[in-house]
């Protein structure tokens, strides 16, 4: 009887080796895989900014000129950026951080609020860390009264991961502009605010065509009353004005989003 007890208590400990190895194999092949597909997608970009952000001193029978009153402002060579894919609608630089990509918008959703790219890349493969992206219900010239755009907190401070820069007062007050480039003009957005903000949807909750909703997401920005929120002192925005949201997430706060307000402070025609 005892030999029968020690017989099933090695085979059961032979078992849940089995089982703890085989998980622990799983573990590591899922790790082995997140990294990779996060360093093909790391390079994809790197790629992308290469090959589309034009440089122009050697290009200097490019068009579209440079504008000296915003450093950084970038020239693109968007039928470059179609090769790889057609829902490329515009480009985003925030000077100070690591935003510079293509923004996406799926353009033959019938969805409003299509968040394909909230987990596909540019190039269309699926998974982290998706894309810079505005759902269909904003227009890809980003003339609405308000564009938000989209991008994931990479802890590695790539996509929107270092838009929490802004959370801090010394870099909030030394970096104040976003730039936008589409294929017609290049906009050029003065940031107002950062505030820590509910996880709503923003464009479900507002009608920006109507001034009194647009009204009430710009009292809602300054009721926050969250003890980190920023604003930007002499800046008042208006609902006559056209502003961008881009919205990120909070580590851990998973009913949190944090939001980085701009208006549109000028424009050129490309």
């Amino acid at each position: 009887m005892t030999e029968r007890k020690g017989t099933r208590q090695h085979r059961n400990k032979m078992i849940m080796t089995t089982v703890l190895t085989v998980i622990m194999v799983v573990c590591i092949v899922i790790v082995v895989v997140y990294f990779i597909k996060g360093k093909r997608a790391e390079n994809t970009y790197q790629d992308i900014q290469q090959s589309a952000k034009v440089d122009q001193q050697e290009n200097d029978d490019t068009e579209q000129e440079p504008h000296g009153d915003y450093d950084g402002m970038p020239v693109i060579d968007f039928e470059t950026l179609w090769e790889t894919n057609t829902d490329i609608c515009a480009w985003i630089t925030v000077p100070g951080t690591e935003v510079d990509y293509p923004v996406l918008r799926k353009t033959d959703s019938t969805e409003l609020h299509d968040v394909y790219y909230l987990m596909h890349t540019v190039d269309n493969v699926e998974g982290l860390p998706g894309s810079i992206y505005i759902e269909p219900i904003n227009a890809p010239e980003f003339t609405d009264a308000n564009t938000v755009v989209y991008g994931h907190n990479m802890k590695n401070g790539s996509m929107f991961g270092s838009l929490h820069s802004f959370e801090d007062d010394s870099f909030f007050e030394e970096n104040q502009y976003a730039y936008v480039v589409t294929p017609e003009k290049s906009l050029v957005y003065q940031i107002f605010a950062t505030v820590v903000y509910d996880n709503r949807h923003i464009t479900g909750t507002y009608d920006f065509t109507d001034k009194g909703q647009y009204q009430q997401f710009l009292d809602s920005l300054t009721d926050n009353r969250n003890m980190g929120d920023l604003f930007r002192e002499g800046i008042d925005v208006t609902t006559d004005d056209r502003i961008l949201t881009m919205s990120t997430c909070i580590s851990g706060q998973d009913d949190k989003r944090l939001l980085v307000e701009a208006v549109l402070v000028d424009e050129y025609e490309n």
